[in-house]
């Protein structure tokens, strides 16, 4: 609800200014900038609330990538690194900010999340 509740959190009906497509989540998605993008709901049925944490395919496949997923650099992914981006088009790299450069205004929902660069996972653990 944190993340939903967040002024930066948006629900869009459209992309560099033309319509979503289906395979997108037309007719509108939500989209939530410091996480990665396939952690924004694409097509909303319903709207739970739980008192548990539900298992989901983030967590079926954990070496990959933790329930949060959030923007940052600090955590390694097990086959690339994730402290360079680069902008489309262009190809010019950039240190990764963390939270997608939005730490200011969303760095509080999440106090546990690595400020500075961790260990390599090892096979078997668990990313967060």
């Amino acid at each position: 609800m944190d993340e939903a509740m967040n002024g930066l959190t948006m629900v869009v009906t459209g992309v560099y200014g033309k319509p979503l497509l289906r395979q997108h989540g037309a007719p509108v998605r939500v989209v939530v900038p410091w996480n990665y993008g396939y952690k924004s709901p694409k097509s909303i049925a319903r709207i739970e609330f739980l008192s548990k944490q539900p298992k989901n395919f983030w967590q079926i496949q954990p070496h990959e990538y933790g329930f949060l997923s959030n923007v940052n650099p600090n955590i390694p992914h097990p086959r690339w690194s994730q402290e360079q981006s680069f902008w489309l088009g262009s190809g010019e790299c950039f240190p990764t900010p963390i939270f997608n450069g939005y730490e200011k205004y969303v760095g509080h929902l999440y106090p546990g999340e690595p400020r500075t660069p961790q260990k390599p996972l090892r096979p078997g653990q668990i990313a967060r």
